[in-house]
Formats: structure tokens, C-alpha cells, sequence
């Protein structure tokens, strides 16, 4: 028999193997697991599982763990599996005294001739049990899971789950080389951490039903288990078969703010009524396991921008400009002409943010118009050539030029779009075409930000770009 354990103070960990980077299915189970002990005021542990010694990378380890602070994913514990064998091979011991577990010396070939027929039959394909009583002293170690039972939990998303013991067979919870396996280590693991409550991706529920027969030979108490669906892409296949990169350190290159994408992937598979915006501190006071899905959760990367640039709106000046400055070193990228002048960048910023889903597109624009050199796009100079040709374009644009050479300072410039309106209608043309040909002279582009931002912007610079001349 096994109990639920009593769950007085909230333990959850965050259990990544370092054989890879971090991507966007496993974050979900990482951001699910802090927001609720944060939500919980329990504790949130980071677990690597780097019990695979030939597939486990340091590199892997540091870059997950980069990615979780970037992410605001701070934890409170820190372990390291491979440290910890000596714990599970006392384990192992206890369990082959106990008659619970037991040593195999058969290879993959043996266990193949011998199951060949099963297969034959349209039976499940398992080890047959043929070293349980050989009582050897050397090899694998494999549970023996007993005669056969149904095992049954109570899962928070996906209600009542069963299997009956004949589904599965006596699993290798030992390796020769003395590593554990993955079903062993972690419960021995979060049994000794005090884990609550086991939140993870539904491809575990075999495992833990696996699990299950360990927490019964144990005596452990079962934590509460929160299997959580899959992430799919928008046309319902697997996010895992996605074309395009999902890793954590992707997104940081694209310019994604981490409230945006911890925001984002909160959303896969919880929501808190109709509400979409959610700053670090909303999500921790509104999250709640009882609230999750439990249908497949469907990632649409037009969504992630959409919301990256609400939370580039929403957020203070000089807080967006902390971030640039960051983005551009993590992609060094180099600070061109004005960038280094910290005053100019702020008002920079400031004007252009609302026009970008990304810190990327914002560096790109700022960088624009921090250099003094630009090039004149094609359709651009075709749009001047038309425009020179009209006297009266050119008799207004003159007299812009004029008005905008008597500017001396570019913070507030109150009344410049009115006098350039009038400048147009005095000269018998369109407002328009004005500031088409003196946005073509600024920036050699036919769009940009309105002729006020884009002076404000150039400051002295405008004035000498409009001097010189472009054909």
C-alpha cells in the first residue's frame, strides 16, 4: 500500500538532464514548478540529472542554468545526481536484501531471442524475469515488480489513472557501471527532498506508474502528481518536430524580453480568465495547478511577439534600455555613433519602442539613426526623383528646410508639424508630400517614424542632411 504524502510546506523541483539545451517544453515545466512555489511561499529546487555520464555535458548544465535566470527562474536548492550515487546504491542494496530487486547478466541479444516469440504472439514484448532467481552477484540490478496488481493515482490534471503491473516488466533500476537509472534516482531523490508535489510533462505517466511500486517497497509517501499535456505547434504536430529552433537561448537572440516569453509559456496550458498580459508578479499570484488544461497546448510564435510587444509598451524607458544594452552584448553587436551617449539613447527608446515586437528590431532602428552615414533605398530615390519635378513640393521643402535651420534644441519641437502644415498649404501642395521628400533627404527610406520623431531623433544631424544633396 502507499499514502499521499501530507503536504504542510510546497517542495517542487525542476529536474532537466544536461544533454541538451533548454527549450521551450521543458521551461514549461520549469516555469509551472516556480510560479507555483513562489504562488505556494514553498520551495523551488533545480535537480541535474546527469546520471547518463556519457551524454551529460557541463556546458549543457551552465547554459540551462543561464537561461533560467534569465528567465527569473531563481531556485532556492541545487543537486547534482552524479553526485549522489553512493545514496542510490545503498538503495539498491536495501532492495536486493529485501528480495525486491535483483542482479541480470543478460545481454540486449538474449532478451531479444527470448521475446522474439511475444512479439510473435502479439503479446507485450518484456523481459521475462529469466535472472529473478539465478541469484547472481554482478550485473544490472532490475526490480522485481511482484506479481501482477493494477496501481492506480489520483492525477491533478488527467484525474484517475491505471495500468495493471502485466503492462510492464521487471525495469533495470541499476546500470553495470553502477549509475542509476532515471525512474530509481528520482524517487529516492525527491523522496529524501521532501518533493510534494511532481509537476511534468504527460510522456512521464509510465514512468511514474514504474515509480509507484518504488514508493510502495519503500514505505515512501507519494507526492501529488501534476502531469502536465503537450506543447504541439500550430498545425497539431509535436513542438519537438518544429523546423525552427525552440531553445530558450533562441528567443534571447531574437530579442525576446524574458517577462514576454516567461509570460508566453505560462500561457501553454493555464490561463486566469480572459486576461493575456501578465508580469512575473500577476502570474505568481494568480498560478494554480487546479487550473491547468488538460487538453494539448498549442504554441503560436505570432502570439509570443505579439506579446513580447505588449510587455516592450508597457514597460519603462529605462528599463528597455537596460535590455538593449544587454541584447546588444549577448549578440555583440557593436554601439554605434550616438548609441554611447546615454541621454540620446534614452529619448531614442522612448520614441521608437511602441513601433517593435523585439529588442532586435529595436537595436536595428536605433542604430539607424545613431550613425551619420545611411544608404538610399531604390523605391526611395524613384519616390525623390517624382517629387523634384513638382515646383511647388520643392518651394515648400525649401522653405521646411529654412524653419528646421533655426531649430535649436530637438527635445520638445512644439509647433513644428504645425508650421510645416502651413508651409504646405501656402506653397499649394500636400502635407504629405512635404514630409515625403524631407524623410527622404533625412533617412533615404520612404518608411520611418513620423517627421517630428525622425528630427528629434537626427537633432543637429537633420540639418546637414538636408543641406547635402542626394542625386
Amino acid at each position: 500500500m502507499y499514502f499521499i504524502k501530507e503536504v504542510s510546506m510546497v517542495r517542487v523541483r525542476f529536474a532537466p538532464s544536461p544533454t541538451g539545451k533548454l527549450h521551450l517544453g521543458s521551461a514549461r515545466t520549469a516555469v509551472y514548478n516556480w510560479l507555483y512555489a513562489r504562488h505556494c511561499g514553498g520551495t523551488f529546487i533545480l535537480r541535474i540529472e546527469d546520471t547518463d555520464l556519457s551524454r551529460s555535458e557541463d556546458a549543457y548544465m551552465f547554459s540551462i542554468i543561464k537561461d533560467m535566470e534569465w528567465l527569473g527562474l531563481n531556485y532556492d536548492e541545487f543537486y547534482r545526481q552524479s553526485e549522489r550515487f553512493h545514496i542510490y546504491e545503498s538503495y539498491a542494496k536495501k532492495l536486493i536484501e529485501d528480495g525486491k530487486a535483483y542482479y541480470c547478466n543478460c545481454s540486449k541479444e538474449d532478451i531479444s531471442s527470448r521475446t522474439k516469440s511475444l512479439s510473435e504472439k502479439n503479446e507485450i514484448k518484456k523481459y521475462d524475469g529469466y535472472c529473478r532467481n539465478r541469484n547472481l552477484k554482478e550485473g544490472v540490478i532490475r526490480l522485481n515488480i511482484g506479481e501482477e496488481r493494477d496501481i492506480e493515482f489520483q492525477d491533478v490534471v488527467k484525474n484517475k489513472l491505471k495500468i495493471n503491473t502485466g503492462e510492464l516488466d521487471d525495469f533495470v533500476i541499476m546500470k553495470s557501471d553502477g549509475s542509476p537509472t532515471y525512474n530509481f534516482a528520482a524517487v529516492i531523490d525527491d523522496a529524501l527532498m521532501g518533493i510534494t508535489h511532481v509537476i511534468r510533462g504527460e510522456d512521464h505517466i509510465t514512468n511514474t506508474f514504474k515509480q509507484i511500486i518504488l514508493y510502495e517497497y519503500f514505505k515512501f509517501p507519494l507526492p501529488i502528481f501534476v502531469h502536465l499535456p503537450l506543447v504541439l505547434d500550430k498545425d497539431k504536430s509535436p513542438l519537438s518536430k518544429r523546423k525552427g529552433s525552440i531553445d530558450i537561448e533562441h528567443y534571447r537572440m531574437m530579442g525576446i524580453l524574458p517577462e514576454g516569453l516567461l509570460n508566453t509559456i505560462a500561457r501553454l496550458g493555464w490561463s486566469y480568465g480572459n486576461e493575456e498580459i501578465f508580469t512575473p508578479e500577476k502570474l505568481i499570484e494568480y498560478f494554480d495547478i487546479k487550473k491547468l488544461n488538460s487538453s494539448n497546448a498549442i504554441y503560436d510564435e505570432e502570439k509570443l511577439l505579439w506579446v513580447n510587444g505588449r510587455h516592450i509598451s508597457l514597460m519603462d524607458y529605462s528599463v528597455i534600455m537596460k535590455y538593449l544594452i544587454y541584447y546588444a552584448k549577448e549578440a555583440n553587436l557593436p554601439v554605434v555613433g550616438k548609441m554611447d551617449q546615454s541621454k540620446w539613447l534614452l529619448k531614442a527608446v522612448s520614441l521608437l519602442k511602441n513601433r517593435h515586437n523585439t529588442i532586435k528590431k529595436l537595436y536595428d532602428e536605433i542604430a539607424f539613426y545613431a550613425q551619420s552615414k545611411y544608404d538610399i533605398e531604390e523605391k526611395a530615390m524613384e519616390k525623390y526623383r517624382e517629387l523634384t519635378k513638382k515646383s511647388e513640393v520643392m518651394k515648400a521643402f525649401k522653405k521646411a528646410c529654412f524653419t528646421i535651420e533655426k531649430l535649436s534644441e530637438y527635445d520638445r519641437l512644439e509647433g513644428l508639424e504645425e508650421k510645416l502644415r502651413d508651409i504646405a498649404k501656402e506653397e499649394n501642395t500636400s502635407f504629405g508630400e512635404l514630409v515625403a521628400i524631407l524623410r527622404i533627404r533625412l533617412t533615404g527610406r520612404n518608411t520611418t517614424p513620423d517627421i517630428i520623431t525622425v528630427i528629434k531623433l537626427l537633432e543637429e544631424e537633420a540639418k546637414e542632411r538636408l543641406a547635402r544633396e542626394i542625386l
